[in-house]
């Protein structure tokens, strides 16, 4: 999965540290939101609040607009790209405020008072059992997290079981719309806030689950079905508009037809110059296995996006890029793009574990000898060459503190690299990354 224009523009202090990383803004605004809850909660609370009560259900009202900006971020709205730097840290996000929630919420449960408080109306709490409900979602939400991070249960397993999590956010709300006034006023100012965040994460909800932007997603029609070294590249040609993206964004792919009922995200490895799209798909599953064995040109198919913010031309004028494996698909569509004169120092590293594996390694070399700026450093872990800091810091001609980093490839090498750079000295700001994982 994995941002950019045709030519180098001088990088901004505004744009400075916003490429591959989790931009601060949209953590800002949930810590915000939280703060907000927290101030109105304390200051506001009832008479008869007694500490625990007061504790317990902050920590409730916290877990809950916790659920909400997850669910909110599941609709994937281009706003919210912009405030946490790509879609796939929107998923980084999604992913850790649901755990948090979780945490927040078992809290929650098992240190709220038990007992119906002095004047609760009996009838109605037995009508609307509040107590009953949080304890279903509680326990939907625990088995749906431990299946959302659980990364050996299928994708085709874990997408239907993770739309679960809607159920528990509507069990949520009727838990505590239906609590006694002594644990959730409506009418106060933080009880008015969860019903605003309520109203606009069931929205939310609707939105993500009946596919509405589905109806953003463009007609494509399968040209042609190319079988690569452990990887298939599928190319397709638009049905009517074409996808406007920048090289190294991603869409997600929704193959039309029987038992290709999901959609999975890719990096698009075409320029936008050609009119047709192309993603090469490394067989990892049994969805790209399929994609390799059953998908045939003349096929239909859905996409979604462009998605990512993984952009280098609003990067430094000189710059490393370094592809592990498939992780190469961003940087192709960029030199594929890049125009002749193009006045960046440029250094890809593409690391596989053999030369086969080396995908596109002769075109890129063509590539490189045709724009003159870029120069392709192949390395191959058979022949125990590896992508190591150290000797990227011996070989570079330049500083090498003068060089921006682009990374993208599986997580352990990435991580590795990120680390390295770090304590050589480089800034975090000049380290730029992709998150494959949504899950």
């Amino acid at each position: 999965m994995h941002t950019a224009p045709r030519s180098p523009v001088n990088k901004t202090k505004d744009q400075k540290g916003v490429l591959g990383v989790l931009k601060q803004q949209g953590v800002y605004l949930i810590s915000g939101l939280i703060a907000l809850f927290v101030l109105l909660h304390l200051g506001f609370a009832p008479d008869g609040h007694g500490l625990r009560t007061t504790g317990t259900t902050l920590l409730g009202g916290i877990a809950f607009l916790l659920m909400t900006s997850s669910v909110v971020l599941s609709t994937r709205l281009e706003v919210f790209e912009d405030l946490f730097g790509g879609l796939d840290r929107m998923y980084q996000v999604h992913r850790v405020a649901g755990v948090f929630a979780a945490l927040f919420a078992l809290v929650h449960f098992f240190g709220v008072p038990k007992d119906l408080p002095e004047g609760a109306d009996i009838v109605a709490n037995l009508t609307f059992p509040s107590a009953n409900l949080g304890m279903l979602a509680l326990i939907v939400l625990v088995i749906g997290l431990f299946v959302a991070l659980n990364r050996k249960i299928r994708y085709s397993r874990w997408r239907p079981t993770h739309k679960s999590m809607a159920l528990v956010y509507v069990l949520v709300i009727g838990h505590f719309m239906s609590a006694p006034g002594i644990f959730f006023q409506q009418v106060s100012p933080s009880g008015f806030l969860l019903i605003v965040a309520a109203v606009i994460g069931v929205i939310s909800l609707i939105y993500s689950i009946f596919g509405m932007n589905r109806r953003t997603a463009l007609p494509f029609k399968i040209t042609a079905v190319n079988a690569l070294e452990r990887a298939t590249e599928v190319v397709m040609e638009p049905v009517g508009k074409m996808l406007d993206f920048k090289p190294g964004q991603f869409a997600f792919v929704e193959v039309q037809g029987s038992n290709w009922n999901e959609p999975h995200p890719f990096t698009i490895s075409s320029s936008p110059d050609e009119n047709q799209l192309r993603f090469t798909m490394k067989v990892l599953g049994d969805w790209t296995r399929k994609v390799r064995e059953d998908l045939r040109p003349g096929g239909d198919v859905l996409v979604r996006g462009p998605y990512g913010r993984f952009d280098a031309t609003i990067a430094g004028p000189k710059q490393v890029w370094v592809a592990g494996g498939i992780g190469l698909t961003p940087f192709l569509s960029k030199m594929r793009a890049m125009p002749k004169d193009d006045s960046r120092d440029i250094h890809l590293i593409y690391a596989a574990r053999e030369e086969p594996d080396a995908l596109f390694l002769d075109e890129l070399k063509d590539r490189a000898k045709e724009l003159g700026n870029v120069k392709v450093i192949p390395l191959f872990s058979e022949r125990g060459e590896f992508a190591r800091v150290d000797k990227m810091k011996e070989n570079l001609p330049d500083d090498f503190a003068q060089y921006e980093f682009f990374l993208c490839g599986p997580k352990p090498m990435i991580d590795g690299i990120s680390n390295d750079l770090k304590k050589a000295g480089v800034s975090r700001n000049r380290i730029h990354t992709e998150a494959f994982e949504f899950r």
